[in-house]
């Protein structure tokens, strides 16, 4: 959770992956393994079901809906897909 509760969700993937080099937002240890899985690998989540990215991290698919809950926003695939986009946009 944000450590600072009146902060605003992360709205890139690049600020969320800020939040939590500078320790401003934390896991428990459960979350911790799914959202490292995610974050080294963001397509599983931009490109598949939470039940399936729960498969691959061996949690249940509530674990999953927990973490994106904890992070403070509902729409953690859009923030990765979008990522996603505009680093193969990059590319060309």
């Amino acid at each position: 959770m944000l450590q600072d509760r009146n902060s605003p969700p992360p709205s890139t993937l690049q600020e969320l992956k800020r939040l939590i080099a500078s320790r401003r937002l934390v896991f428990p240890v459960g979350l911790e393994r799914v959202a490292r899985e995610i974050l080294e690998r963001p397509e599983i989540t931009a490109f598949e079901s939470a039940a399936a990215v729960a498969r691959r991290c061996r949690v249940s698919p509530t674990t999953v809906h927990r973490l994106v809950r904890h992070i403070g926003f509902g729409e953690l695939r859009v923030i990765i897909r979008e990522d996603l986009c505009s680093t193969a946009s990059g590319l060309r």
